[in-house]
């Protein structure tokens, strides 16, 4: 479990002229608090897709680069610490002690994949 890359901060630093770090200090604040069930599932839902596109692009060599440059990562889910300890949670993993609510990680995409599909059999049980 990693951040973001340096080169993918400073592209994104570069595009949006800086103001993507006072647009983050809000969805900071957001990944501290925990999510219910529903939006968990959504959330997994649409970082799940977001990996799959890099997967698909990492195939091509300008896929690729793309993803690098975009900060995509074809192997990894970026979560905050709170959603990480939510989606370990899911599939009955404890997190790591050195897992904080504040941090920034990388999930493998089949623990996150795992998590998801937990999630999503839970809710059909319960439409039942």
């Amino acid at each position: 479990m990693s951040g973001p890359s340096t080169l993918g901060k400073g592209t994104s630093d570069a595009v949006t002229a800086g103001l993507g770090t006072l647009l983050s200090a809000g969805s900071a604040a957001a990944d501290r608090l925990p999510f219910d069930r529903e939006q968990l599932f959504g959330v997994l839902h649409f970082r799940l897709y977001e990996t799959e596109q890099a997967r698909k692009r990492a195939r091509w060599f300008g896929g690729r680069i793309y993803n690098t440059f975009s900060g995509a990562d074809p192997d990894y889910v970026p979560v905050s610490g709170t959603h990480l300890m939510q989606m370990l949670d899911a599939i009955r993993i404890q997190a790591p002690d050195f897992v904080v609510a504040s941090g920034q990680y990388l999930l493998r995409y089949d623990y996150a994949k795992r998590a998801y599909d937990q999630i999503k059999h839970e809710r059909a049980a319960e439409a039942v």
